[in-house]
């Protein structure tokens, strides 16, 4: 495991503290204000952190300094880590089908296309809160956005923090509405693809489902590796808490600490880094249909925090 910047010992042994206290049954951390009566009112979030694992990253977003989150993770320091906003080779991705770009306040356009940085900040940090915003892009942006339609954030660890097996969280609120796609998911440091791991994979058009599980090589129909939850919460009525527990020999998800799909055996062996992003739109209407006229922009995916946990 390679990892920077590391958790400061006093953040850790609080973080344990609260873990060891709540157990199975604690709650999404409480913010300040409106948001921490919004998620104490919601009374979803459970956290789950498996015995035997310690803190390898966190990020609770107390710090509201957004300038960490840009497209070479400078900056950052113990306790706000910096995050890169794209993904490795592109904004977005292609074969998916989706149709926002992931910008960054300092992003000028599609090449060959900007030149002066366009401006737009899709992340926002407030009361312990990052939230991810989609919105439609006016004409002068689509002009700079090599044909894409929306804009939109994504945020990655890749050259922050990246591990072997352990446990990943996230605690958040999904956005409703036509066209709009939330992800939690796992990318090898290598840059090979397959593998991947989803914690949870959302869709604004379908609330009340959830998307998780892994992509290998190999994988029959017999054998699956991913699975389609439905009706075990409404992911936009509060923020609710996904995991997933890697090992060497099987991969678990759990959705507000309850388990809810392990994949099996698996050939998910090399180090791996989170993603969490809001997509727009798919190759796919059955599962994201893109926006239309009833799509309530602008999105939202509220993040109140992700963790990496590794065995001790």
């Amino acid at each position: 495991m390679q990892t920077a910047p590391a958790v400061p010992e006093e953040r850790r042994r609080d973080f344990l503290r609260r873990v060891v206290a709540a157990g199975a049954g604690a709650a999404c951390s409480a913010a300040a204000g409106l948001a921490r009566a919004a998620r104490s009112e919601a009374g979803a979030g459970r956290s789950f952190v498996p015995p035997g694992y310690r803190p390898s990253f966190g990020d609770d977003f107390d710090d509201t300094d957004v300038s960490r989150i840009n497209e070479t993770a400078r900056g950052g320091r113990p306790g706000a880590p910096a995050w890169r906003s794209r993904y490795r080779h592109e904004r977005h991705t292609i074969i998916n089908g989706e149709k926002q770009v992931y910008v960054d306040v300092d992003y000028a356009g599609h090449p060959g296309k900007g030149g002066a940085p366009m401006r737009v900040q899709p992340f926002s940090i407030a009361d312990g809160v990052l939230t991810i915003t989609a919105e439609r892009a006016d004409e002068r942006m689509a002009s700079l956005l090599g044909g894409q339609r929306y804009v939109s954030g994504c945020i990655t660890s890749e050259l922050t923090h990246w591990q072997r097996y352990g446990y990943f969280e996230i605690c958040a609120r999904l956005p409703a509405g036509r066209g709009f796609w939330p992800a939690f998911w796992l990318l090898p440091k290598s840059g090979t693809w397959p593998p991947e791991i989803d914690v949870f994979e959302g869709s604004g058009a379908r609330p009340r489902g959830v998307h998780l599980g892994i992509i290998e090589k190999g994988r029959s129909k017999a054998r699956p590796g991913k699975r389609q939850v439905d009706g075990v919460i409404d992911t936009t009525d509060g923020f609710h808490v996904y995991g997933a527990e890697w090992t060497a020999e099987d991969v678990r998800f759990f959705i507000d600490g309850q388990l809810q799909f392990e994949s099996g055996p698996h050939q998910l062996h090399e180090p791996m880094y989170m993603l969490a992003n809001l997509a727009v739109g798919s190759k796919d209407p059955n599962w994201i249909p893109d926006p239309d006229a009833s799509t309530p922009w602008p999105g939202r995916f509220e993040i109140d925090h992700i963790r990496a946990y590794s065995r001790e």
